[in-house]
């Protein structure tokens, strides 16, 4: 899909109603408004590519608003998902402060508000703000242990069938302990294959074994993990 389709709307990161800690957003007013004079924000809809793996970024996406997903191509052509992120993600940061092509391919899900920073500009606001550049750091970081903790998280799974329990646990991971916990069923077999590494033939013959055994079960577009101990077991 072309970024053509992609509307422009009013920006003003000092009065956000949607302001967080741990980012940008967390800065000095002094430098979140020289962020907010050269960025802008912008809504995108759904299945729109940001950039591409193996190119250069066009600046620094942060993502205040929706999710995207993250995807590499493997030599024989078939998509890996490597990551759902939600609001707050900055995309595109690693690659632009480097100067190297993106490792991945980002796309969005659903329908997003993202604020978009220019290469050069987020560059001479490092050189000339000292928040800035920290607060930059610590993303870079944080994206470097949680890209760990998800590398350690597949090397830990042995089988397609712990992969699949993993990744229908982190989906309800924020959810109480307790029985009957609900997400949307919002990504298809081929989606959740290209997640944990494997073929949609692959995830429709271990979804059906878990309804069966009754680990999960599919009320509408609704999934519903009704014993998450049951469903940690198998791993």
């Amino acid at each position: 899909m072309s970024l053509s389709r992609r509307i422009a709307v009013p920006d003003d990161c000092t009065t956000c109603t949607m302001r967080q800690k741990g980012d940008f957003c967390q800065l000095p007013t002094s430098a979140l408004e020289s962020l907010n004079s050269v960025g802008h924000v912008t809504l995108y809809p759904a299945d729109v590519m940001l950039f591409r793996e193996g190119e250069i970024p066009q600046g620094v996406y942060v993502v205040c608003s929706g999710r995207v997903k993250l995807s590499v191509e493997t030599p024989e052509g078939k998509t890996v998902i490597l990551k759902i992120a939600g609001d707050r993600h900055a995309l595109g940061m690693s690659a632009v402060v480097s100067g190297r092509s993106a490792p991945v391919t980002v796309t969005t899900v659903d329908f997003c508000q993202i604020n978009f920073t220019e290469q050069s500009k987020f560059l001479r606001l490092l050189a000339t703000e000292p928040h800035i550049g920290l607060a930059c750091a610590k993303m870079l970081a944080s994206e470097v242990n949680e890209t760990f903790a998800d590398v350690h998280e597949l090397l830990l799974a042995r089988s397609s069938t712990e992969k699949l329990a993993r990744l229908l646990l982190s989906w309800v991971a924020d959810k109480p302990r307790n029985r009957d916990l609900r997400v949307p069923a919002e990504f298809t077999h081929e989606e959740i294959a290209q997640m944990i590494g494997s073929s949609r033939e692959t995830v429709t013959r271990l979804m059906s074994d878990m309804k069966r055994k009754e680990l999960i079960r599919i009320e509408g577009s609704t999934l519903v993990i009704p014993n998450r101990v049951a469903l940690q077991a198998i791993m």
